[in-house]
């Protein structure tokens, strides 16, 4: 007993450790299932230059199968790797920040605040980072001066399949038919 009451005692005296939410995201930032332009859409591409496809994500990696121009590959999925956020700095009071299955904005931002940018997502619409968490935002943040990603650091992996049934992995943007609206 004289130990619990010893162990609590320190925690009076010194304070209960609080964590604090993540203020940047972390390096590496892995955005999974995201075609990061407007109308971006993974389904059947074609090649439009010879394009390396690698085993895993990474350049290092063994080339599983080269793709030629005008051949048909299927694009899986793909993920966004931010390895450097775009910071903006909010200047002025604006509510913004969407989380799925809500269709009003969650934040309040004030003058003087942070946000990381993560990666686009096509219309103006970008994923960004906040205090720990990742939203979506609406018109009010996109609209902000600064807010277009241009120092930030991403690659965009695709895991590609072949008509032979092949996958890999590519970052070339040398395809046509990922643009749904044309």
């Amino acid at each position: 007993m004289n130990k619990l009451l010893a162990i609590c005692f320190v925690f009076l005296i010194c304070g209960c450790p609080v964590s604090k939410a993540q203020e940047q995201p972390p390096a590496n930032y892995e955005n999974w299932g995201v075609c990061p332009f407007e109308c971006c859409e993974y389904r059947d591409w074609t090649a439009s230059a010879d394009i390396p496809v690698h085993e895993s994500r990474s350049d290092k990696s063994p080339v599983v199968f080269k793709l030629h121009t005008q051949e048909m590959i299927h694009a899986l999925t793909g993920v966004v790797v931010t390895e450097k956020a775009s910071i903006v700095r909010i200047n002025k009071a604006v509510q913004d920040g969407y989380v799925k299955g809500s269709e009003k904005p969650q934040l309040t931002f004030k003058a003087g605040d942070i946000v990381y940018m993560l990666s686009p997502l096509g219309e103006g619409s970008y994923l960004f980072w906040y205090r720990g968490k990742v939203y979506t935002s609406g018109i009010e943040l996109a609209a902000m001066p600064g807010v277009d990603g241009k120092d930030a650091i991403m690659t965009w992996w695709k895991q590609v399949e072949n008509k032979a049934g092949k996958r890999g992995w590519t970052t070339s943007n040398n395809f046509s038919n990922a643009d749904a609206c044309g």
